[in-house]
């Protein structure tokens, strides 16, 4: 039987393990040497940790593992971005892409291989679901990033491959592995978890103290376009994930949430959509509309628009008085923007 990743374990996890082995009673900062070594200097062998005795390095390679992915292609984008692509130990393949942001990098990480979701905006939901990434797969794709770009990543979003909230408690670890003193230190209020409406999940998440941000897809503003472009909501109605999202604010002090809406040529960009948002979104909670440009989806049968188009109708929305930001999205050269993610599995690129 393979012994367990250490890129798996929190911190307090580790520390538990060696106590429980006896392994402390001479050797008290060695949790911190080992975490420290892994997260925060690189070592990518239990045999590279700086510091330990080559007798506990031997007694520790026995015990433990360090699973690291493959790393099979980077794609760097004319922006500074890059679409990265890892093969996991089964032979999934995800992407994770690397962004800069005002002399600051953020990972963008994928939650699972593949997607059951099936918007219609995105590639990856044409992919399917293969399976849910275990934490020390997402931290791993934090750490090779880091590792690989030579910057320090600052802020982590869940905005890659998978639904997060369908792979909660793997994300929520990670998260927990990620923001350690001992580790990446990356802080819980600079990463966002966007969810396209796993109700039950989000309703859950309320219940926490967790100080990750949620964000949340919601396609459109109209029920029955939303239903077209986003399946889940045949499973978790609007009224039930909007009543989800109002809980959610009002459990952080009625501060405003993010509301991802997809600018899509000749579905999601008329006045019917205005008025819809009027109708269905203004009153409800406070919510700052976060407007995408809908990126180039092969076989989506769906239009991306113009600059100028989302521009346009993004600015009839200022009189209804709420924060209106239209999002650029980075790497589109490198099918790394929003929703492209899969687009290169589903082309069969080389080397993926």
């Amino acid at each position: 039987m393979q012994p367990p990743s250490i890129l798996d374990w929190t911190f307090d996890e580790l520390k538990q393990d060696l106590a429980e082995r006896g392994w402390l009673k001479d050797a008290a900062r060695l949790p911190e040497q080992i975490f420290r070594g892994i997260h925060q200097r690189g070592a990518r062998e239990l045999s590279g940790l700086v510091g330990v005795s080559t007798r506990k390095i031997a007694r520790l390679t026995e015990a433990y593992t360090l699973a690291w992915p493959e790393l099979l292609t980077v794609q760097a984008s004319w922006d500074q971005s890059a679409r990265y692509a890892f093969r996991l130990a089964d032979g999934s393949i995800i992407e994770s892409v690397l962004l800069p942001h005002h002399g600051k990098w953020t990972a963008c990480v994928s939650s699972q291989a593949g997607c059951a979701l099936a918007c219609q905006f995105c590639a990856t939901g044409q992919l399917g679901l293969k399976r849910n990434l275990t934490p020390g797969e997402i931290v791993a794709q934090v750490l090779l990033l880091g590792q690989h770009s030579g910057q320090r990543i600052s802020d982590l979003v869940f905005m890659g491959m998978g639904e997060p909230l369908q792979n909660d408690r793997a994300v929520i670890k990670a998260c927990t592995i990620l923001s350690s003193a001992f580790g990446s230190q990356i802080s819980p209020r600079r990463m966002v978890i966007s969810t396209a409406g796993m109700v039950p999940a989000i309703r859950r998440y309320t219940e926490t103290s967790h100080r990750m941000k949620l964000v949340f897809s919601l396609g459109a503003a109209d029920p029955e376009k939303r239903q077209r472009l986003m399946p889940i909501q045949k499973t978790f109605g609007f009224e039930d994930f909007l009543s989800a999202i109002g809980d959610y604010a009002k459990s952080r002090g009625n501060k405003h949430v993010t509301l991802e809406y997809v600018a899509i040529r000749d579905v999601t960009l008329g006045q019917d959509d205005i008025l819809a948002i009027k109708e269905n979104l203004v009153g409800r909670f406070p919510f700052i509309l976060n407007v995408i440009p809908m990126n180039p989806v092969a076989n989506s049968g769906l239009e991306a628009p113009t600059w100028h188009e989302v521009k346009a109708w993004s600015e009839q929305l200022r009189p209804l008085g709420f924060p209106v930001k239209v999002r650029r999205s980075a790497g589109k050269d490198q099918v790394a923007g929003c929703g492209q993610l899969g687009t290169s599995l589903l082309l069969g690129a080389a080397g993926v």
